[in-house]
């Protein structure tokens, strides 16, 4: 299965796209994580369907965080983390300019019109998600 078809898999059985990121980015290091995965539900439709961030956005954050980011308060961030979703971001910001004219979820899917919603996030799920893997990847997270 390709990874646009497991997109739409993942979108057939409800998830949404902050949690589709995070599934995806499990399954490339071959672990499972239900409750984060229902954790970031909350982002689904642009924070809570408030329209607002993008979940691909959001979502990719928390992916790189889960490499990234500190488990506890003795334990301090990776010195990457923060140029890494600060990439993320500055790259989405600009694919979603260029390719949509809009940054926020409601923009990007009219309002969260559902049809808009099918036609053009899988390709924005998969892109950022690829770039999310690209960014771990040349911070020597993993190898691929």
């Amino acid at each position: 299965m390709n990874l646009y078809e497991r997109i739409i898999e993942l979108s057939s059985m409800g998830y949404h796209c902050s949690q589709m990121i995070m599934i995806l980015t499990l399954e490339t290091i071959g672990e499972e994580n239900p409750q984060l995965v229902k954790a970031l539900g909350g982002l689904g439709g642009g924070i809570g369907y408030c329209g607002d961030t993008c979940g691909c956005l959001t979502g990719g954050a928390c992916a790189i965080g889960l490499f990234l980011g500190n488990l506890a308060p003795q334990e301090k961030e990776d010195i990457q983390m923060k140029p890494a979703v600060q990439e993320l971001y500055q790259w989405f910001h600009k694919k979603t300019e260029e390719e949509f004219g809009a940054f926020y979820c409601k923009d990007i899917t009219s309002n969260l019109d559902w049809g808009i919603v099918m036609e053009q996030c899988p390709a924005l799920i998969a892109d950022t998600y690829t770039k999310v893997i690209e960014i771990l990847t040349e911070r020597g997270i993993w190898e691929l």
